[in-house]
């Protein structure tokens, strides 16, 4: 079995040999015969009437070696000066054509055709004259040029601009100076050719690859002068396709420029111009190119524009593992839908695994030349077959420490449920796989047992051919099997992951859905601890899953994991079919039952720190008042012409609310406007340890607030004031309150500087996302007309700088352009000034650290304790404001555990 060519956890600092590619046949993705040195194919047009100049006696003439793909088969150099003529101050030289004499039809040694200059910043300019000025000192971009990376400056990308219309730049290549620090030299610089797309000859970088095309080799010495490597860099890739009439850039470039460019574009259209780049275009196209046409055609991505018309869709290369994700609503994007666009997200990772491949053997650069096609697909295939490269992986993260253990100064209990649960998600994210993951797990630690639920991939979304030495040979009918062999040897390595994450886990069971986490299951698998990581994980680290006669043996890989206990049927394709899934552990289950009847009792320090004795005091979802929240607002609606008739009946609804409210003795009635906000009571000025607190009814709240907007609509300011203490009362951490009031202010009384002292009020309250951006961008606007301008553009660049895409997005920018401009300022500040703005001006930074620190501290502590749906909403809210999305995962499992999405969701606001 043939070595895989890397790993993608390991970014290695050597190159390995690669193997050798395989004849691709006729196959129609095969390219045709490329034009050959000695001007087979088109001829290039001979030009008599072109200038020819004369060398002087002594002339210093850099002769250029021979570069392949010159129709002409002419000579080349580089001359610094030419009789009569000189170059703009500092110049490389002219790179020159040896004229034709016309008595002979050779090349004369003393007459030369101006053909190109190289400018002192490292630019190749076309031209048939002599220049007099440099065309760079004003800006005007070379056809060929040097880019500094960033971090180094004696090494970065040789580019050139394409002739096709669109002046789109592309990378052919990579250059490394000799640079002394003090800024480049003239003619005497050296440097090295690190990677090329087109064949440079002897000039060319040296051969890490041996199955590479030829250009890969280097037939000279690596080091040369760097005026010759410009030349040989603008002949090769420039003027010789010139002169075969082809476009430039064509068949060039790095592989991460394809995917940015994918990425910049609408999807449908993206994925069009790959595939014609490597199939209509195929002449002149890449072995990439064609590899990565074929996989999109066969992954259906010509059915991508018509699903786009229907549904939001896009796709973004994930910074943490290198593989590709659509993003799109998985309640839209269904079915055969959501296969199709799952089939086209496993091909575009094959596709990121070649570009991986390809950067491992030219330093880096990921040129679409550096790997054959065979090599390509063998990057494709060996992502499929790197289970011991996952489960080495898998265990060395048993000992690598939880960073998400201590969120916001609160800490978990080691071996708790935080502990377990989010180190496997945090494994589970860091998986480089062909196909995506989505997965949900419940456990519990005290009793030792786990369920994972986790996607596996359909049919549809296998490869439909295998590449041999016969050429591409189609195996759509294996692709069921295949799916199936796949789904089972994933299950070992989730399993593995699971046990990993928890040492006091010993019982486990993984449940395979097809297509997405709310799919069918088709596989159900128990394992104890001991037999599998004794048994069942030394065979994945010998690589014996590894092997490619199991791709259609799902049987005998089953066989290999040896379950405990076992749910799957096999079709007679050999496929997976759907299953009823072991059940899961009472123990399990007893933490999932819906939080309003939650009748345990929770532990001393979190009674005292969230006013409640039992889980179901925690819960603000279930309503069981006789009026609900809604029918307050319905009221409104249906009275819009008649406030009178409105106030009236939301009045009398409010008095039936209040004589049903039972004797609270000394508890306090509470209304949060979301979960999260229950958890922060603690942080209330009058909240004690001996504080309870009972849910308002949901109308009880909103019936204050509409009668505030009836108020403020009529012109009622202290009628509207009033309501909103009381909603107030009710609700001391939701920012609602805050913003009605504030607009109030506006509205009625013009009063900005008011409505500005009740939103920074609100802010020391605010926490979920939205309340906190549209708080700032209310601040702003009444900061700006109190002319407190720079408190006003802090408050705009805070909210814009948030990233939330609000719909008042737009208007927030216009208004911040006109604010800059009559500050006379051309940007906004970075958010350290907006911070120390902020506090110059008594303004909160929100949300207050003491607001997400008590946040943390009561959601690791429930979900330590058992009351994971007590704790979700919360730590999504930590997710999104520290970027995190190993919360934003865990909150999946939180919420929903291993049960049915639509019963637990059902579960929460029953029918009564």
């Amino acid at each position: 079995m043939q070595e895989p060519l890397g790993n993608p956890y390991q970014n290695p600092e050597s190159t390995q040999s690669a193997q050798s590619a395989a004849g691709l046949g006729t196959d129609p993705f095969s390219p045709v015969t490329p034009v050959s040195v000695g001007g087979q194919g088109q001829s290039a047009p001979t030009n008599q009437s072109v200038q020819t100049y004369q060398l002087p006696f002594l002339a210093k003439v850099s002769r250029l070696a021979p570069i392949p793909g010159d129709p002409t088969n002419s000579r080349y150099g580089i001359v610094m000066r030419l009789k009569d003529v000189s170059q703009p101050q500092n110049g490389l030289g002219y790179i020159v054509r040896f004229a034709d004499d016309p008595a002979t039809g050779k090349q004369n040694n003393k007459q030369v055709q101006i053909i190109a200059w190289i400018s002192k910043s490292l630019k190749v300019y076309p031209t048939t004259v002599p220049l007099t000025n440099d065309p760079s000192t004003n800006d005007v971009e070379g056809e060929l040029h040097f880019d500094a990376w960033t971090d180094q400056k004696n090494l970065g990308a040789v580019r050139i601009q394409s002739n096709d219309g669109l002046n789109r730049t592309i990378t052919i290549g990579e250059l490394q100076l000799d640079f002394s620090g003090s800024g480049y030299s003239t003619g005497s610089l050296n440097g090295i050719a690190t990677a090329s797309s087109v064949d440079l000859g002897p000039y060319g970088p040296a051969a890490t690859n041996s199955a590479a095309p030829a250009h890969a080799t280097n037939t000279g010495s690596a080091r040369h002068p760097l005026n010759s490597l410009l030349a040989a860099f603008w002949l090769a890739a420039a003027h010789f396709p010139k002169l075969r009439g082809e476009q430039l850039g064509m068949g060039a470039g790095r592989i991460v420029e394809i995917f940015q460019n994918m990425q910049n574009k609408p999807l449908a259209d993206a994925l069009d111009e790959i595939i014609w780049r490597g199939t209509t275009n195929s002449n002149t196209a890449s072995p990439f190119e064609r590899f990565a046409a074929r996989q999109l055609i066969e992954a259906g991505a010509g059915q991508i524009r018509e699903i786009t018309a229907e549904h939001n869709l896009d796709v973004v290369q994930l910074d943490s593992t290198g593989q590709f994700w659509m993003r799109f609503n998985r309640n839209e994007i269904t079915g055969l839908q959501r296969d199709i666009v799952l089939s086209v997200e496993g091909a575009l990772n094959r596709l990121a695994a070649a570009s991986r491949i390809a950067a491992k053997y030219d330093n880096g650069m990921g040129l679409v030349t550096t790997l054959t096609e065979a090599q390509d697909y063998r990057a494709g295939f060996d992502e499929l077959h790197e289970w011991d490269t996952h489960t080495s992986f898998i265990q060395s993260r048993a000992d690598a420490r939880n960073s998400n253990l201590t969120v916001r100064g609160a800490t978990a209990a080691r071996g708790g449920m935080w502990d377990v649960m989010s180190r496997f998600v945090d494994i589970c994210e860091r998986l480089i796989l062909p196909y995506r993951v989505e997965y949900r797990c419940d456990a519990n630690p005290d009793t030792g047992e786990m369920v994972v639920n986790f996607t596996v991939p359909t049919s549809l979304m296998m490869p439909a051919s295998v590449l041999t030495d016969s050429g591409w040979v189609g195996i759509r009918e294996q692709r069921a099997a295949q799916a199936a062999s796949y789904a089972l040897r994933l299950a070992g390595i989730i399993a593995q992951a699971a046990f990993t994450a928890g040492t006091n886990i010993t019982s486990l069971t993984v449940n395979g859905t097809l297509g997405s986490v709310t799919g069918a299951p088709v596989l159900s698998l128990a394992f104890t601890r001991t037999p599998f990581m004794m048994g069942t994980v030394p065979a994945f680290m010998a690589g014996q899953f590894n092997d490619p006669a199991l791709d259609s043996d799902p049987a005998a890989v089953l066989q290999m994991l040896r379950p405990s206990a076992q749910v799957i049927s096999f079709g007679p394709d050999r496929g997976l079919t759907p299953i009823t899934a072991l059940p899961i552990p009472q123990a399990i289950l007893a933490h999932r039952v819906p939080l309003w009847r939650d009748d345990r009792e929770l532990p001393d320090d979190l009674k005292a720190l969230l006013g409640a004795d039992f889980g179901r005091d925690l819960d603000v979802m279930y309503d069981g008042a006789s009026i609900k929240g809604g029918e307050i607002f319905q009221i409104a609606e249906q009275n819009e012409d008649s406030p009178m008739s409105a106030s009236l009946e939301i009045e009398s609804a409010l008095m039936g609310l209040q004589s049903e409210m039972p004797d609270l003795g000394e508890r306090k009635p509470l209304y949060c406007e979301h979960p999260l906000m229950r958890l922060l009571v603690a942080n209330l000025p009058d909240h004690t340890p001996q504080t309870r607190y009972v849910k308002a009814p949901d109308a009880l709240y909103n019936s204050h607030i509409a009668l505030a907007r009836i108020h403020r609509d009529s012109g009622d300011l202290d009628g509207s004031l009033a309501q909103l203490q009381q909603a107030l009362a009710l609700a001391p951490t939701t920012a609602q309150p805050f913003v009605d009031e504030s607009i109030t202010y506006v509205d009625i009384a013009g009063d900005h500087a008011k409505g500005a002292d009740v939103l920074t009020r609100g802010l020391a309250v605010a926490v979920m996302p939205g309340d906190v951006n549209f708080m700032y961008y209310r601040l702003a606007y009444s900061l700006w007309q109190t002319n407190n301008r720079e408190a006003a553009l802090a408050c705009y660049a805070f909210m814009l700088g948030m990233g939330f895409h609000a719909q008042y997005e737009e208007a927030a920018e216009v208004e911040v352009r006109e604010l800059m401009q009559e500050m006379g300022v051309d940007s906004l500040p970075d958010m350290d000034a907006v911070t120390h703005t902020l506090n110059k001006h008594g303004i909160p930074v929100a949300p207050l650290t003491s607001q997400t620190e008590l946040l943390a501290k009561a959601a690791i502590r429930l979900v330590d304790a058992g009351f994971p749906l007590a704790a979700d909403e919360a730590v999504w809210a930590l997710g999104a404001l520290s970027n995190d999305d190993r919360l934003g995962a865990l909150r999946q499992s939180l919420r929903f555990g291993v049960l049915d999405e639509d019963a637990v969701l059902a579960s929460e606001r029953p029918a009564n």
